[in-house]
């Protein structure tokens, strides 16, 4: 996880907080279905990413893969791990990995 200073947490908190609120409140719909926000995530982690590249190069692309691989690795780490290790402990391993 890039961990940034405060006063740059600061400076984009308001804004990412706006739009979570605008993806999450969409009256069109279910708030209770996570996979109706999916679509209108990947749209706005797109146009962020592309309105801070401004250039398309390989270099740019590679680089901004980087990230998005890292941010998929630090999520799976910090949230998906978890889950799966007390769902292992609630339901017990598989054999193979005993």
């Amino acid at each position: 996880m890039p961990y940034i200073t405060s006063e740059e947490r600061e400076e984009l908190d308001y804004s990412i907080e706006m739009m979570v609120d605008n993806i999450f409140n969409s009256k069109r719909y279910n708030s209770n279905d996570f996979s109706n926000f999916l679509g209108r995530i990947n749209y706005c982690f797109s146009r962020v990413l592309m309105g801070v590249m401004r250039q398309v190069s390989y270099k740019n692309i590679a680089m901004a893969t980087g990230v998005l691989e890292n941010v998929k690795q630090e999520f799976y780490r910090r949230i998906a791990s978890r889950y799966e290790d007390d769902k292992m402990l609630d339901n017990g391993d598989i054999k193979e990995y005993i």
